[in-house]
């Protein structure tokens, strides 16, 4: 079985907006995290996300963040099957792991997450 994807992440220009419409939609439950991020739960076993306070939205900016044990092993193999390094390791706050990014050989970014 391969890597879990456990986070999408999209852009807002109001959260308070997006909170409301997807609340209403879907019934997904959302908690803030300082004034810019929303995170949002879809289930209590489903993949959940976030939505970062933007000042414009362009199409094509999700991000869905993989399961990986560790992120500058999983950077290298990136490297090594034609990829790029994009965001190094870099710590979430609140316990909450740590997040960073890749390229891969087309350009489109892609997000990991490890707990260490």
């Amino acid at each position: 079985m391969g890597k879990e994807i456990n986070h999408i992440e999209l852009n807002s220009k109001d959260l308070m907006a997006t909170k409301k419409f997807y609340s209403r939609l879907f019934g997904w439950q959302f908690q803030m995290f300082g004034d810019n991020y929303a995170m949002f739960k879809t289930s209590k076993k489903g993949v959940g996300g976030g939505f970062n306070l933007a000042k414009k939205i362009t199409p094509g900016t999700t991000t869905f963040y993989v399961t990986v044990q560790y992120i500058p092993d999983a950077q290298k193999k990136a490297v090594q099957l034609g990829g790029k390094i994009g965001q190094r390791k870099k710590a979430i706050g609140g316990g909450m792991g740590y997040w960073g990014t890749l390229k891969d050989p087309h350009g489109n970014l892609i997000g990991i997450w490890s707990q260490k």
